[in-house]
């Protein structure tokens, strides 16, 4: 039975491959080329970190070796962090889970299934990451064929035990917590637990690795860690496996490798045998409903005060009341809070580290910093604007069946997500010119230049976003990662470039007028606010107009 359900899925894969339009084919091989493109960047990167390492005297041998424990140590934790929040939907909310429970499958071969799901989803981007790690370290220690085939070999276990690790967890919280709330919690505390792996990996500052005049400092630090990296972990077992085998030392190779294997065996066995009664459990309980004697009034929310009073007409204020409560009720917005705190932390160290001096200069980067904050703008629309049309799912009909158009919907989702959007482009890039002393002109010129930064690009997001709208998947990923998401991406950067582009004349005579070698050209700057002006207006205008035809004709 196992194999009719694998079966299903790589016909479902292949149809979908059948029925691909070309320019859906050639915006998938340009996502997989640029993803290659990446991976080539990572090996450089990793060869030159190990090489700088292995070549420290008496202990340079042995500082690859304690990288690449740490660094499958923090992908193992990483992985079954992914694990556990990936098994949360995958095995508990599906949507094809009502109907694969109601066919005559057994619980463990449904279990498996989802199992096998998991593990994959949570776990092939990490797994492909490590490829060109592997590559750098065989390199940099001379090893044959045989050494990347059996690495790649033993990260099959490795990886398939990180996400054992998280479904367990997930398993053992639904059977004695059966409740929705349970999923909650796990999202909130995964979206942390990644938020906090995130920080510390750029707040320890791993760039200095790559300075000659900062590995001894590493080194005489290193010295002090030649005890092994979490002895009982996997990510151990798999180090000190390729150890033994570069080494000549087989015996060691043979053992930790049949730990791996033998491990993973015993994990998913034992999953698989006790699904019977733990899976069954957590399911059930995960389709509660309301609690008998809750509350169910409609409270006096501001929205409908204002409404009452004949302040605020329209339908807009009765959908904005809608979708905010909506964002207050689902924890997967309150988990976002985290990652976009560590984003904006990450974003802001990282601008105080960089070594600036001069005036000039720090006003000169601080005028470059608009595009990689409206870049990080962008990319918080791609998670919330883009897809905020088509979260209304298959409720649109409801909306669409009002007697109102549907520019009033496009309307009340730029009300909601204008103002959040704007103030963090406004955040990134006030506190950025504070840091770096900017001077009048080019704060003022960043903080209005982001303001309508953020503005336009919520207003792409919401045009494009009707446009290619998804309204039946199972995850925001799924919209994210679509066509349409990457066409708005390549909108909002191709809008980003030409803003720049529009304000170097500008920046250019406020720079040469401090120097006392030009003064303003009136013509050439009413030439740049009007080119300015008619570039947003159109970002703005066309997205829109668009999205609006498309959602009117799209039938439900």
């Amino acid at each position: 039975m196992i194999w009719l359900l694998l079966k299903r899925r790589a016909l479902s894969a292949f149809n979908g491959l059948v029925s691909m339009k070309l320019w859906e084919f050639f915006i998938r091989l340009f996502f997989t080329l640029a993803g290659v493109a990446i991976l080539v960047g990572l090996y450089y990167w990793f060869a030159r970190v190990l090489r700088y390492l292995d070549g420290v005297q008496t202990i340079g041998p042995l500082l690859p070796w304690k990288l690449t424990s740490m660094a499958l140590l923090i992908t193992f934790s990483m992985v079954a962090i992914s694990g556990l929040i990936a098994a949360m939907t995958t095995l508990y909310y599906s949507y094809d889970l009502k109907f694969l429970f109601s066919s005559p499958i057994p619980v463990r071969t449904l279990f498996l299934d989802k199992t096998i799901e998991t593990a994959v989803y949570s776990s092939w981007t990490l797994g492909l990451v490590m490829v060109p790690y592997i590559i750098a370290l065989g390199q940099v220690k001379g090893g044959t064929m045989l050494f990347y085939i059996y690495f790649l070999a033993l990260m099959v276990p490795f990886i398939l035990l990180g996400a054992a690790f998280g479904i367990m967890l997930s398993l053992a919280l639904m059977y004695f917590f059966p409740t929705s709330r349970t999923r909650d919690a796990v999202w909130i505390l995964g979206s942390l637990s990644l938020t906090f792996v995130y920080m510390m990996i750029r707040f320890v500052q791993p760039e200095k690795l790559s300075r000659p005049d900062t590995l001894e400092v590493v080194a005489n630090y290193l010295n002090f860690l030649q005890a092994p990296t979490a002895p009982y972990m996997p990510s151990w077992w798999i180090s000190r496996a390729m150890m033994g085998f570069l080494y000549g030392q087989y015996d060691k190779f043979l053992q930790y490798s049949a730990l791996l294997f033998g491990s993973v065996i015993a994990a998913y066995g034992a999953m698989a045998y006790f699904s019977k009664w733990v899976y069954q459990r957590g399911f059930s309980g995960a389709q509660e409903g309301f609690r008998y004697g809750v509350k169910r009034a409609v409270p006096w929310t501001v929205e409908r005060w204002l409404l009452f009073k004949g302040w605020l007409k329209g339908p807009e204020w009765t959908l904005l009341w809608k979708d905010r409560k909506l964002a207050l009720r689902d924890v997967r917005y309150w988990s976002q809070l985290a990652l976009i705190f560590a984003i904006v932390a990450v974003y802001l160290f990282s601008i105080r580290q960089l070594p600036v001096e001069g005036a000039a200069m720090k006003s000169l980067i601080s005028f470059v910093n608009i595009l990689v904050a409206g870049f990080v703008v962008a990319s918080l629309g791609l998670r919330f604007t883009f897809p905020a049309i088509s979260m209304e799912g298959r409720s649109l009909w409801v909306i669409k069946s009002l007697p109102m158009g549907m520019s009033r919907l496009m309307t009340e989702k730029f009300m909601l997500l204008s103002v959040p959007s704007m103030l963090i482009g406004v955040v990134l890039v006030g506190w950025s010119n504070l840091m770096l002393g900017a001077d009048l002109f080019i704060t003022a010129l960043s903080t209005v230049t982001i303001i309508v930064v953020s503005l336009v690009c919520c207003c792409m997001g919401i045009g494009l976003g009707a446009v290619f709208p998804k309204f039946h998947v199972e995850n925001i990923h799924q919209i994210e990662s679509s066509a349409g998401g990457f066409i708005y991406m390549a909108c909002c950067l191709a809008y980003l470039a030409a803003v720049l582009a529009l304000e170097a004349y500008p920046v250019k005579m406020h720079f040469m007028d401090i120097i006392g070698h030009a003064r303003w050209d009136m013509r050439w700057l009413s030439l740049c606010i009007g080119g300015l002006v008619a570039l947003s207006a159109a970002a703005i205008v066309v997205p829109w107009k668009m999205g609006l035809k498309a959602i009117e004709t799209y039938e439900v």
